[in-house]
């Protein structure tokens, strides 16, 4: 990915891009990052009570650090 993700709209894009991308849902990314799938909601809608599955979130569907940094300043 090339494109830098600097707002909550964006990473919700970018997450739901990369579910379907890798032929899954939501409540399976839950599953597999074992997290109840309301954690992968609050992150992916900016809620304060998700930003600590933020950084996991993108490590568990492949995505680069680099390109979250904006975003990741801003929560």
């Amino acid at each position: 990915m090339k494109e830098k993700i600097t707002n909550t709209a964006e990473f919700r894009r970018w997450v739901r891009m990369q579910v379907v991308s890798q032929e899954m849902t939501m409540a399976e990314l839950a599953r597999r990052m074992e997290i109840p799938q309301a954690r992968i909601s609050e992150a992916i809608h900016g809620r304060s009570s998700g930003n600590k599955y933020i950084i996991p979130i993108i490590k568990k569907l492949g995505g680069d650090e680099e390109n979250f940094k904006e975003f990741l300043k801003a929560i």
